[in-house]
């Protein structure tokens, strides 16, 4: 998701969450698959916290990593996002996985991460990772997602970037939505402030970047009728990196995963400075099944007009359609990251 996102009043976000979360009835995170590992498409803009997400996922046993596409539309670009990810899963010795991109343009407007966190992000975010023979997909994320959908039943999509791809897929295929599991999202800001006025526009509050840069997919894909969950900064702000489990991940970090983490802590002090968040990773932990939090339900639209709020994930009256991560366990996630990272 993010790189360079903190959110400067993190100790004021965490009294909204408590103050302004309606009282609503939540429900705990999915629980174990009945049998097996959760086929799983991620669909990735390769920040810095993304690596870390992949890098857990292919860990993981919960799941079984059946493709990835990159949003040229978040921090990486097409080709620089695609070969990290390609690299990454090298040096992570993952099996075989298809990696394919979709469009660099959002579906309405102009928006776009700040340049220099696009380079970050096409360049592996400093990350050493070794040549490889693996080769990208043949064709775009929309034809690979289409592709995966038709060929495993109970497919589950964990995005974490712009919801371009599946905003697409979704519309050349209206009837891909009732072949998908459920999706996850990493993004939006219910009760909370954003995130986007940290290098973004100042005058916005409420959004958070990943919807911000391309409202009208995310809005598509809530209005496809899918089992959607919202890992949302309402949740992620109860995650800060602290600098005691960064401490901790340096003296740990045996496994591939976790060298990798323990890599990009040592390489981005942003990241350990206690202003930023285990966005991804978090959204990781949630789509594995592991019960780090609960969901409450909330019915949404996206601000898609210019200004202020474009991009806001703005909390309506009515019927339900998508639930959002209201609370989570700091010190579970981060055991259960950095035990399957190990």
């Amino acid at each position: 998701m993010t790189s360079l996102r903190p959110l400067l009043l993190a100790l004021v976000v965490l009294t909204v969450v408590s103050a302004c979360t309606p009282n609503a009835a939540t429900t705990p995170g999915p629980t174990d698959p009945a049998a097996g590992a959760w086929p799983l498409l991620i669909d990735t803009d390769v920040a810095p916290d993304d690596l870390v997400a992949i890098s857990f996922l292919v860990a993981s046993p919960r799941v079984e990593i059946k493709a990835i596409t990159v949003s040229g539309t978040g921090e990486a670009h097409c080709d620089g996002g695609v070969d990290v990810v390609l690299r990454l899963l090298e040096r992570l010795e993952a099996p075989m996985i298809d990696v394919a991109c979709g469009r660099e343009t959002p579906i309405a407007g102009d928006r776009a991460f700040p340049d220099a966190w696009r380079a970050n992000a096409d360049d592996g975010s400093g990350l050493t990772l070794p040549t490889t023979a693996r080769q990208p997909f043949g064709g775009t994320a929309v034809e690979l997602i289409a592709e995966v959908a038709n060929a495993v039943d109970g497919l589950r999509v964990l995005t974490l970037g712009p919801l371009t791809n599946l905003a697409d897929a979704l519309t050349r295929d209206p009837g891909l939505g009732g072949r998908l599991e459920s999706v996850y999202v990493m993004g939006g800001a219910l009760y909370v402030p954003g995130n986007v006025g940290f290098s973004g526009p100042p005058d916005n509050e409420v959004a958070e970047w990943n919807i911000y840069v391309d409202p009208t997919a995310a809005q598509a894909v809530i209005d496809a009728g899918l089992t959607l969950r919202f890992i949302s900064l309402d949740g992620t702000n109860q995650v800060p990196v602290t600098p005691e489990f960064a401490d901790r991940v340096q003296q740990d970090a045996t496994g591939p995963g976790a060298i990798v983490l323990a890599a990009l802590f040592a390489g981005h002090p942003f990241m350990t400075d206690g202003t930023y968040f285990l966005w991804d990773p978090l959204a990781a932990l949630v789509v594995a099944g592991h019960p780090i939090g609960s969901f409450s339900p909330a019915r949404v639209d996206v601000e898609e007009a210019e200004g202020p709020e474009v991009g806001f994930t703005r909390p309506l009256e009515g019927t339900p359609n998508v639930e959002y991560l209201s609370s989570a366990d700091r010190a579970a996630a981060e055991d259960t990251l950095l035990e399957t990272l190990n």
